[in-house]
């Protein structure tokens, strides 16, 4: 069983450490460290890591907040979190008179409340979901680690972490089938979140994850579910992508040079490759 620490306001991050409870705007805006959120930013390019602006919650930041705390830690949804269920509009001066004592990511109108309610009530309603989300475990957990290659730090935050050695990240989206959630998974970068956080437990703990599973959601009636366990081309790819990001990451930090994205005079561009494979086909098809 790994070792975990109870956050406390101003603590000292000795890495590697497993810290519970840590409020998910001190893990955001922790100055030191980059996580696979910020990975992905260097993979656009150095410059938009490091000018990236600080940004409020969006809307559905929040109601994605909601759906976690619904699915994850329903004891505390209940008693964290005011649903409207009479108020249709964020206009209403009920609404805006219950966030001035709650915040707005804790104040929920009738849509909103509906659509947190039927996603808990489908997947709790079904028995390899329930017991996975379940699980004996800690959520939202923080991890601080090193990575062995670059010695840069690196954050992590596991949705759920099982007592069996169970990453369990939760995703809402619009299409559960595997088809179409392969796609989010690249269009996401949900293949370097997993490679990383699988590796940096390793880091942490000197043993491997037991597993790192997707719990998805659909955001819509009737909500379908699924859960995904990442196969081995999806690992080996996010491991590429990681570190490639976390050497580039590495090595920007000690030149102090942040590239971003450059014109050298027109370059070719072209369909995505799914597109271009598809009109190949069909153009042999024509001719057979």
């Amino acid at each position: 069983m790994i070792e975990v620490i109870q956050y406390t306001p101003g603590m000292t991050i000795e890495p590697p450490c497993f810290i519970a409870n840590m409020p998910n705007e001190v893990y955001h805006s922790h100055p030191e460290g980059v996580s696979s959120s910020g990975l992905k930013l260097v993979e656009r390019s150095p410059a938009h890591y490091r000018y990236q602006a600080a940004r409020a919650p969006s809307r559905a930041m929040e109601i994605g907040s909601a759906i976690h705390c619904a699915l994850l830690e329903p004891e505390r949804f209940a008693s964290d979190y005011v649903l409207l269920k009479d108020v249709k509009d964020r206009r209403a001066s009920e609404y805006k008179a219950a966030t001035k004592v709650h915040g707005t990511e804790c104040v929920l109108v009738a849509s909103e409340a509906d659509q947190v309610a039927g996603m808990q009530e489908a997947v709790l309603s079904n028995p390899a979901m329930s017991e996975r989300l379940n699980a004996e475990g800690w959520r939202e957990l923080s991890l601080f680690a090193r990575d062995p290659e670059t010695g840069v730090l690196i954050r992590v935050r596991y949705d759920l972490l099982t007592v069996s050695g169970i990453a369990v990240d939760l995703k809402s989206c619009q299409d559960a089938r595997p088809d179409e959630f392969s796609k989010s998974i690249l269009n996401y970068g949900y293949d370097l979140q997993a490679a990383l956080y699988a590796d940096a437990f390793e880091w942490a703990t000197g043993g491997p994850l037991g597993a790192f599973e997707f719990a998805v959601v659909e955001k819509e009636m009737p909500h379908g579910h699924k859960l995904y366990l990442p196969d081995e081309t999806m690992m080996q790819e996010g491991r590429r992508r990681y570190r490639e990001a976390l050497n580039l990451f590495a090595e920007c930090e000690r030149s102090g040079d942040w590239p971003g994205i450059t014109c050298d005079g027109p370059e070719l561009i072209s369909l995505p490759s799914w597109r271009v494979a598809q009109i190949e086909k069909e153009l042999d098809e024509e001719f057979v």
